[in-house]
């Protein structure tokens, strides 16, 4: 049975090459497409994935016209994916494909979201500068106050969905705090939500999107909403 990948990318032509080929060589043993979503890139992330795609038949790639943002880029994926799971997770080798198999298996056994979580036990981060760490932390702890949700870390990108849970899903922000604001709709749905451990290392080319002190006014807007 298929399942989904789905990776957004904005100018990620130092690192796009090597996420694709981890992802193909970890997962080469199980059925699955992986859907890249090329947010308006500018640099040459374009011409490389058109390029693999000659290489793998199971790459496909969605293009926009323009830079949208995360939250419109996740949105186009979801609703481009053919699997009954759908995988989110980032292009920048932040995140191990060897845990996809795992996290898609306990979706169809009956989670409707599987979380690759930070802050449950033995997960964590490699190499992530301390005040990263510290907003990270900081952020999910307010998020748990305030909604008192059972998950501990919210704000992680990678995970994995039943398809028609997601499937429509639009109107995000542009920003990271997004995947709040996913959760949110969901959670709305009575979705079950499970978390598995993983420890999350820092990307090893390219430049990160985030802007962390911008995500200050939008947690804290993002926040009063979910009061």
């Amino acid at each position: 049975m298929l399942f989904s990948v789905v990776a957004p990318a904005y100018n990620e032509e130092n690192v796009i090459a090597d996420f694709i080929r981890e992802v193909m060589e970890k997962l080469q043993k199980h059925d699955f497409e992986l859907v890249v979503v090329n947010d308006g890139s500018t640099d040459g992330t374009g011409n490389i994935l058109r390029m693999l795609q000659e290489e793998y038949v199971n790459l496909r790639v969605v293009s926009h016209p323009e830079n949208k943002g995360l939250g419109a880029a996740l949105a186009t994926g979801f609703n481009a994916a053919e699997g009954d799971v759908i995988v989110t997770m980032d292009a920048d080798l932040s995140h191990d494909p060897a845990h996809i198999p795992g996290m898609v298996q306990k979706v169809r056994s009956g989670h409707d979201v599987v979380v690759a979580s930070r802050y449950v036990p033995g997960g964590g981060m490699e190499g992530v500068p301390l005040w990263r760490v510290w907003i990270s932390r900081s952020a999910n702890a307010v998020i748990g106050l305030v909604k008192r949700w059972k998950v501990r870390d919210a704000s992680s990108g990678f995970r994995a969905y039943r398809a028609e849970l997601v499937k429509g899903l639009r109107g995000f922000g542009s920003g990271f705090s997004v995947q709040v604001e996913i959760l949110r709709e969901l959670f709305r749905k009575n979705a079950r939500v499970f978390e598995v451990p993983f420890v999350l290392t820092n990307r090893k080319a390219g430049r990160s999107k985030m802007r962390y002190l911008k995500l200050i006014p939008e947690y804290t807007k993002l926040l009063m909403g979910l009061r």
